[in-house]
């Protein structure tokens, strides 16, 4: 099943999850091998819209740091965006958004690109 669209926008790849619930193990074994994937073909950077998920466990917050670390070694930056209020505070209890590059919508982390270079 696919959990994932990607499209390629100003020269960089982004990822929207088209799954709302992110707590499957199984799909989410899925998912993270979806992203690792795109990550394969990556543009100048990587962006995830999460717009559409309402709820990540921890295993998901996993596949998001293996994914990190995936990109990292083709040295572009990851993205997340259209992250909703509850996991963005997940984001910040954990401290994940110390780690990642969080902006509120696609058209944003695109635009951050400039002041990331």
């Amino acid at each position: 099943m696919i959990r994932i669209e990607v499209k390629q926008i100003s020269g960089c790849t982004v990822v929207r999850c088209l799954t709302s619930k992110l707590n499957d193990e199984y799909a989410i074994q899925e998912w993270g091998d979806e992203l690792t994937q795109a990550a394969e073909s990556v543009g100048k950077a990587f962006v995830v819209d999460f717009s559409q998920v309402m709820f990540m466990s921890s295993s998901a917050l996993r596949a998001l740091i293996t994914l990190q670390k995936t990109v990292a070694l083709q040295n572009v930056p990851l993205l997340l965006c259209g992250l909703n209020d509850s996991i963005l505070e997940i984001f910040k209890i954990t401290n994940l958004d110390s780690i990642f590059k969080i902006r509120k919508g696609t058209e944003e982390a695109i635009r951050s690109l400039q002041y990331l270079e």
